[in-house]
């Protein structure tokens, strides 16, 4: 039987294609072109993509100044490990956070509430809702990193950075709203200083989290003591809020 043998000119094409074909970008390669300083690290990126994924970015290089005589820039404000974040996210359109733990992807969600969680196992089977984060990997502790994340992204005009650090905070309090290493009095804080007031994204899925567990601000505690001395945000929360009958 004769043997089937390839097209050597086709072969041929397709190998020099593969051989000739520009390798994807990556943060500090040996192709980088410009240096991101941030506190002690230095990061070695590339021109055209800071020029193409951010704004603040793009302007100072058309306006050519110092930094970009010296290809280098301090962003002396901004902490080095989350501009890592921030840089990962130039490159592959996401970011991963230290540690955590994956959210199952079986049977149904017991987030909503604490008797739901901490109530029969059974319980979430008679909503029979799958859990929006299922197969994630989440932990408290990623709260404050994407809310300084997404102030990070609006000073550099990354909306796309935005709206992923937004989702990952919306997932983290859905899980987590709870839990003490939260820090969510800590959270509203930054949320509120250092994002711009008319900005409501960030704010808005605290305060629904807010609405949605009063439990969480009620009584004494952090949280109390933070909405205390925020009226404008206590006001807000409480707008929706029915006083239980039975208090007094």
């Amino acid at each position: 039987m004769a043997k089937i043998q390839p097209d050597s000119g086709t072969f041929n094409d397709i190998t020099d294609k593969v051989l000739t074909a520009p390798k994807k970008l990556a943060l500090n390669d040996a192709t980088a072109d410009f240096a991101v300083i941030c506190e002690s690290r230095c990061y070695m990126v590339h021109r055209r993509v800071l020029e193409k994924e951010s704004p603040y970015f793009e302007g100072m290089f058309r306006f050519n100044g110092v930094e970009v005589d010296d290809k280098k820039v301090k962003l002396s404000d901004v902490d080095m490990y989350l501009m890592k974040h921030v840089l990962e996210f130039m490159y592959n359109s996401e970011y991963t956070l230290p540690s955590g733990t994956v959210v199952p992807t079986t049977g149904y969600c017991n987030h909503t509430t604490a008797a739901l969680r901490d109530g029969p196992l059974r319980g979430p089977a008679i909503f029979k809702r799958k859990c929006i984060c299922s197969g994630k990997t989440l932990s408290p502790s990623h709260l404050m990193m994407h809310i300084c994340i997404y102030a990070i992204a609006d000073y550099l005009g990354m909306a796309a950075l935005k709206t992923y650090a937004y989702q990952g905070a919306t997932d983290v309090l859905h899980v987590y709203w709870d839990d003490e290493e939260l820090e969510l009095a800590d959270a509203l804080e930054e949320a509120f200083t250092s994002t711009p007031e008319d900005d409501r994204c960030i704010r808005d899925v605290l305060i629904s989290t807010l609405k949605e567990h009063p439990g969480l601000w009620v009584d004494e505690g952090n949280v109390h003591e933070w909405l205390n001395d925020n009226p404008k945000e206590l006001e807000e929360v409480e707008s929706d809020w029915v006083v239980p009958w039975f208090s007094s």
